[in-house]
C-alpha cells in the first residue's frame, strides 16, 4: 500500500493509456485475423502490426523502469530510462506517435523536477512533433511547457529580474490557457462524434 502512495503523479494515467493501446492493438489484430468477428473495425481500419505491438511493449517497460527510479529518488536514471525510450527506432503508426508524445512530455516533466529548464523545453518542442493535431497529447504537451515558463518566471523573480520574470509569467498563462482551448477543442470533437453516431 506504502508504494502506491508514493507512485509519481500521472503513472496510473500514463499506465491506462499504454494499456487501452495495446489492447486496441490486439483486439484489431484479432478482428483481422478472423472477419467472422463482430464490432469489428470495416475493412478500412488497418490493423496494428507486430513491430507496432512491439514498441508499444517496450513503451510499458521502460516507463515501469523509470517509475522505479522515480520513486527511489533517482531522478537521473528516471531520465535516462525515458531517453533510451524517445530514441528507439518506432514504427510509423499513430500509436507510437502517441506514445513518444507522452514519453517527452513525462521526460519534461522530469528535467523540469530536476530544474533543467532548457532541457525541459526541448523535450516539449520534441514531443510536438509527435503530436501536431489537436489531440489530448499536444495538450498536454503545451500544458507542461506553461509550468516549465512558470518555473522560469519564479527563477527570474528570485534573481530580481523582475521584467524578465513578468515576461515568463504572462507566457506561462497564454500556454497554459492555449492548453485549455485545446483539451476543450478535443472534448468537444469527441461528443460531436459520438452524436453522429447516434
Amino acid at each position: 500500500m506504502g508504494r502506491s502512495m508514493n507512485r509519481p503523479r500521472g503513472t496510473d494515467l500514463r499506465r491506462a493509456m499504454l494499456g487501452a493501446i495495446a489492447l486496441y492493438a490486439l483486439a484489431t489484430a484479432a478482428c483481422h485475423r478472423d472477419n467472422a468477428l463482430t464490432g469489428c473495425p470495416g475493412a478500412e481500419g488497418a490493423a496494428i502490426d507486430q513491430p507496432t505491438m512491439a514498441f508499444l511493449s517496450i513503451a510499458r517497460a521502460l516507463h515501469h523502469e523509470a517509475d522505479i527510479d522515480e520513486s527511489r529518488g533517482d531522478l537521473p536514471g528516471a531520465i535516462a530510462v525515458l531517453e533510451r525510450l524517445v530514441t528507439t527506432a518506432a514504427p510509423r503508426a499513430a500509436e507510437a506517435d502517441e506514445v513518444l508524445a507522452d514519453a517527452h512530455a513525462r521526460l519534461a516533466e522530469l528535467r523540469l523536477k530536476g530544474r533543467d529548464l532548457d532541457g525541459a523545453s526541448l523535450a516539449v518542442n520534441a514531443g510536438l512533433q509527435h503530436a501536431r493535431e489537436p489531440t489530448y497529447f499536444r495538450g498536454h504537451l503545451i500544458e507542461v511547457q506553461g509550468l516549465v515558463e512558470e518555473a522560469r518566471a519564479n527563477a527570474l523573480a528570485d534573481a530580481g529580474k523582475t521584467q524578465e520574470a513578468m515576461q515568463a509569467k504572462g507566457k506561462a498563462m497564454g500556454l497554459l490557457e492555449q492548453a485549455v482551448r485545446l483539451q476543450k477543442q478535443v472534448i468537444e470533437r469527441a461528443l460531436a462524434d459520438g452524436g453522429s453516431d447516434d
